[in-house]
């Protein structure tokens, strides 16, 4: 009885701590306008608004996985701004792969074309909050970082 009684809270103390495990909402609205206002690019990025079928396109996402996402690149700095809300959090942490995984092929690409952009690719900021992911390749990485943090910690 005792053991029937130790694994019934331990159950319920997983699944407790499963559900507070989602993190907290990220207005992803607001966290892009903070990021393409502020100095950390080199050009005004709010100019470079992919829409959704180059945002799926360029990470490789599967269809479902993400529900929200938001995409500013400017190809000739490599300076770039992805925010998504996937699903849940499993696909947020596919997510995530796809964009270490794009960081790595811009990086071996830009080393050829536009190596001054390489830096900024080798700092680039790849946050996971629950559902939520952002990747921000900014000149100034230090400052993208604040920014994503207040949204996302």
């Amino acid at each position: 009885m005792k053991r029937a009684a130790i694994c019934l809270l331990t159950l319920i103390l997983v699944l407790l701590l499963t559900a507070c495990g989602g993190g907290k909402d990220v207005d992803l609205d607001a966290l892009a306008a903070d990021l393409t206002a502020s100095a950390a690019f080199t050009m005004d990025m709010s100019q470079f608004q992919a829409g959704d079928s180059a945002i799926a396109g360029t990470y490789g996402f599967e269809e479902g996985q993400v529900t929200k996402s938001l995409m500013y690149y400017n190809t000739g700095t490599a300076e770039e701004i992805f925010l998504a809300q996937a699903k849940d959090g499993e696909a947020a942490d596919a997510v995530e792969e796809l964009c270490r995984t794009r960081v790595e092929a811009q990086t071996s690409w830009m080393q050829s074309y536009v190596p001054e952009a390489v830096p900024r690719l080798e700092n680039a900021v790849i946050e996971k909050s629950g559902s939520y992911v952002a990747l921000v390749v900014a000149n100034d990485s230090a400052a993208a970082k604040s920014i994503v943090d207040k949204y996302m910690k």
